[in-house]
Order: structure tokens, then sequence, then C-alpha cells
């Protein structure tokens, strides 16, 4: 293990950009046999990490080269779609004649779940409950990778690459300062182009639905601005109400068992069945939740919700509820692996069918790079942007600072990261959730 690089790492603010946002130098300090870089971005619609691969393959190959030295791995593997031609082209050029391989993966949904990377890469499985580490895996973001390169050479985190689509009039992806209003986003990209309409933040199935852009800025882990029309059945199905939905579901579901045989972590035998949750929430029997194991290994794709249920009903979300009371209490997973699925290759389901049940088709459109943006004048650099303690205030509200100056510190032996400021300017606020920066020129 080289301290020296997790130091860097750390010193760098660089988190997990796919997910959660995982403090980075945490999670390498361990000794996996397998490094494996998530370049799948099977959300639908997104496209940050494709031009990120594009453009910067030589980049992610040498954070993966890092990583693997610095942890000692035996193996670097970067796994991305084989329809992203020119980003397969790029990083196989990249990483000739080093360590590093490139695995191909089918375009399917879920494909960027670390179970499904880890088993179509390794043939191993990560027991519910535990971590890909269990599996002597460590699964990182392309974007991630780009970053760890960047720290080697004292370059903090302060951009991130982000896809503006959706039913807006110029759909874009660029690399913008973290802390960009979501708002100036839009405006870049010509505004939308409906008025009755939501916002998701992240990809479409997995992402976050606000109302409006009003006091939305880019963290570390954003990958994604889609407008969508309220109506929208995809739009819908995140939003109806619980009560409602468990109403409808009292006498909609016929417990088809679809919802299960659609699951992709089902299929790989962590027993993840959606149909017996329903079939206990609407009856209102909980003892058929066993120990609730069955609702553990779920990881939030959403496929029974968009693609497996033919009534309308939202599994995912009643799993999602079950989950965190059980996980809040503590409860453990305690079924063993099953068997994988002997027809898994043909559950897979293609992410076309899934933007097609989404009624996504019209924004599934190229999204082309733009090299040269109107940068912001002010960002709110927000002090919790990673799994952990928030950070606390390095700056005072006058004080001025240039970009990659720490302006957020973790709290002493807290897990975290720092954030620092992603343009040079005066702090015009600095509270105990954000600092604001505006360049000095617009102070005066």
């Amino acid at each position: 293990m080289n301290k020296m690089i997790l130091d860097q790492i750390k010193e760098a603010g660089i988190v997990g950009a796919g997910g959660a946002g995982f403090p980075t130098h945490a999670k390498l300090n361990c000794e996996p046999e397998y490094i494996l870089a998530n370049c799948a971005e099977c959300e639908p619609l997104i496209k940050s990490d494709k031009h990120l691969m594009e453009r910067h393959a030589a980049e992610i190959v040498a954070g993966m080269e890092t990583v693997v030295s610095c942890t000692g791995a035996a193996h670097g593997v970067i796994a991305l779609k084989s329809k992203n031609t020119e980003a397969v082209r790029a990083l196989e050029a990249a990483a000739a004649g080093t360590r590093v391989q490139i695995h191909q993966l089918e375009n399917y949904y879920p494909a960027g779940d670390e179970q499904q990377i880890i088993y179509e890469v390794t043939g191993r499985r990560v027991p519910v409950g535990d971590i890909p580490i269990k599996a002597g895996c460590v699964v990182m973001n392309g974007q991630t990778l780009f970053q760890v390169a960047q720290a080697v050479k004292g370059i903090p985190v302060t951009s991130r690459m982000v896809t503006v689509t959706g039913a807006v009039a110029e759909p874009f992806t660029t690399e913008v300062p973290i802390g960009t209003a979501v708002s100036y986003l839009l405006d870049l990209a010509g505004g939308p182009t409906i008025d009755d309409y939501v916002i998701v933040l992240g990809g479409p199935l997995m992402g976050r639905v606000v109302q409006s852009a009003d006091g939305e800025f880019v963290t570390k882990t954003t990958n994604g601005v889609i407008v969508l029309p309220k109506d929208n059945v995809l739009i819908k199905l995140k939003t109806d109400d619980l009560e409602h939905q468990l109403k409808i579901a009292r006498s909609a579901c016929c417990q088809c068992n679809y919802c299960t045989m659609i699951c992709p972590r089902n299929a790989l035998g962590l027993h993840v069945q959606p149909h017996k949750i329903m079939q206990a929430l609407t009856i209102g029997n909980g003892e058929l939740l066993g120990d609730g194991s069955i609702a553990l290994g779920c990881c939030n794709c959403g496929l029974c919700t968009y693609v497996g249920c033919n009534m309308g009903l939202t599994p995912s979300r009643f799993i999602s509820e079950v989950r965190a009371k059980l996980l809040a209490q503590k409860v453990k997973n305690r079924l063993e692996m099953g068997k994988v699925d002997l027809f898994r290759d043909e559950i897979k389901v293609d992410s076309h069918r899934v933007i097609g049940r989404m009624n996504l088709t019209a924004y599934d459109v190229e999204v082309p790079f733009v090299e040269n943006i109107c940068r912001p004048r002010a960002v709110r650099i927000l002090l919790k942007q990673h799994i952990g303690a928030p950070c606390e205030p390095a700056v005072s509200e006058g004080s001025f600072v240039t970009k990659g100056q720490v302006v957020g510190q973790v709290p002493e032996k807290a897990l975290g990261a720092p954030v620092h400021a992603s343009i040079s300017g005066r702090v015009v606020s600095a509270t105990k959730d954000h600092i604001d920066i505006l360049e000095e020129q617009e102070v005066r």
C-alpha cells in the first residue's frame, strides 16, 4: 500500500464520481486482486463518461495504473460498452503496452451495477451485505480514475463532466466547475423547450427528481441534468405518492412474478424478490418478508418498476423503503448465495427497451461535447458532497481564494474528503452548508 499516493488522493478531494461519493482514499486502503473501472454509463441519455473516455483515455489508463501500483492489485480492467466504439478505440490505444485490460460489455441495463461488472469480468459475486473487496475487487468510476491521474500531478477536483439533455433547445456535454448552478447550465442549453417540466439530476432511472433548478448546484457526483415533461411515465412512477401506489397495488398486483424474473440481482443468485415484497405489503403480512434478506440485495436500478411491472406499479420504491428500514435496524442478510440463473444472458434487458418503455426515445439523441463554454462567474461549493462527515469551512466571508484552494476541510479523524474552490474570487458567503464564491471583478 502506497500511503503517499493515498494521501495525494485524499488531499485532492476525490470521491466516487459515479455513485454516492465514497471517499476514494478510504476505498483504496485495502489489498484487492482486481481494480475494475466502471465505464459502462448504463443510465440512458447520459454521455458524460463517453466523452470523458474519448478525450481523456490516456489519463484514465494512467489513473488505473496508479491505483494498481498503489494497492498492489494483480489486474486493472476498464469495462465499457462495445457500442461506444470511439471510446473503445481510444482506451485500447492508450492501454497498449500497459498492464491495463479493456473489457467490452453488452448494451444492457444495468450493466454499470458493480455486481454485474464484477461477475462479467471475474465470474465472482459479492455476498449480500458485503462490499466488493470481499470478492477481491475494488470498483471505481472512470471519472474517478481521471481525477486520480490529476491528483498525482497535484491537481485537486474542481470540475467534472456533465450532460445537459432532455427537453432543452441544445443538449450538450461539457466540463463544468463544481458548484455551477443547474439554472446556469439550462440557460447554456437554450432553456427548456416545454412549459410543464421537472428536472432529473443524474440518470433518468436512478436520478433525483426536482421541481425547479433553484437551489441546485453541480457536485462531485453530478453526471447529468435532464429536463423531462411532468407527465412522462417515468416521472409519474418516480413521484407518485407511495400510499396511493399501495392502494393501487392491493387490487392490481397479480403476483405474476415478472418483476422478480427480470431482476438482474436475482439472476445472479442474490435472492432479490420484488413480488414477495409486494405481496407482504399489499396484504399487510410482514412475516412473508422473513428476515428481510429478499430486499437487502437490491441495487435500486428500478428495472422491476420501469420494465418488469405491466400494471404500472413501483416495486422498486417499495423495496427501497423496506431496505432502508432494515439497514437502519442493522438487519443482516442470512441467505446463502444461490446459483446464477442459467438464462441470465437471456434475462438481460437491452437499454433501448428501457428507453422505449419510459417514453424517452425522443431524447435518446447524440449529445455533442462543447469544448469552450462560457464559465460561470459564481459558484456554490457544498460542504457535503460525499459519504461521511460534512466538511467544515476553511475560509471566511470576504476572503479571496484561488482555484484549487481548500475551502472545506474534513473534521479530524472523520471520514470525508476536502472540497476546493473551483474558480478564483471572493468568498461572499461561508456557512456550515456551503461556500459561495464570486469572481473578483463581480464584487467590485
